[in-house]
């Protein structure tokens, strides 16, 4: 049974997405403030963190996740009444995070943490690091080394990078990237998500000349090492 921590001073929808959730067959750890967030934190030890951005305390949402990632790195669904710009930045920054927009449906909020949850799993299990050119990635780590520089990737970032290692010099089509990083049959929805994390990941690969990321209409994308 997956854990989730909530934070989220609203009690109404506080306890019915908590109520919802239990149904969903989650062991759900509500908060209605931010004082015992951290302690419950290391307490209860969640699979995921729920956490409204608003709080009416002295943390907000933000700086909760921000304290957690000194030292783990459990994903954190963000949920904010905000339509900013700037708090979406944010929110996706911290890593391993999403963030959903309220007024949100439950099956919004399901979704999204069953997706954060199984990326988490891809990218969490054991691997050797990997040679890309003069770079080395480790997935478990979430980083690519390039001299004496590492670089942080985010976990969608990681997920694809490793994706097009296991297949490099071959085409994989947008589609098939997408249903297995964002676990999304309907491509459309996360074709703009796919191009950042492309043009994040070739900004990165390009310090080394002889790694480069190819994208074709018709074909999809392909990582090739020049020797």
């Amino acid at each position: 049974m997956k854990r989730i921590l909530l934070v989220e001073d609203d009690v109404n929808l506080g306890t019915t997405l908590a109520g919802a959730l239990e149904m969903q067959d989650y062991l759900v750890e509500y908060l209605t403030n931010d004082k015992k967030a951290l302690e419950k934190f290391q307490e209860f030890k969640p699979d995921i963190v729920i956490l409204d951005v608003m709080l009416n305390g002295v943390l907000d949402g933000f700086e909760i996740a921000k304290l957690i990632r000194l030292e783990n790195n459990t994903p954190i669904l963000f949920t904010t009444s905000r339509d900013e710009n700037i708090d979406f930045k944010t929110g996706l920054s911290i890593g391993n995070s999403d963030y959903v927009r309220k007024p949100y449906k439950l099956m919004e909020v399901e979704m999204r943490l069953a997706n954060l949850l199984d990326l988490n799993e891809k990218t969490t299990k054991k691997s050797e690091p990997i040679s890309i050119g003069h770079f080395r990635f480790l997935p478990d780590e979430q980083s690519l080394i390039y001299e004496f520089d590492k670089i942080r990737l985010n976990n969608c970032e990681s997920a694809v990078l490793a994706l097009l290692c296991k297949n490099t010099d071959k085409y994989l089509s947008r589609e098939d990237i997408i249903k297995s990083v964002w676990n999304e049959n309907n491509s459309k929805l996360k074709d703009g998500s796919l191009n950042n994390t492309i043009t994040r990941l070739r900004k990165y690969l390009n310090q080394d000349k002889n790694v480069k990321l190819e994208s074709r209409i018709g074909l999809g994308v392909k990582m090739m090492i020049i020797s």
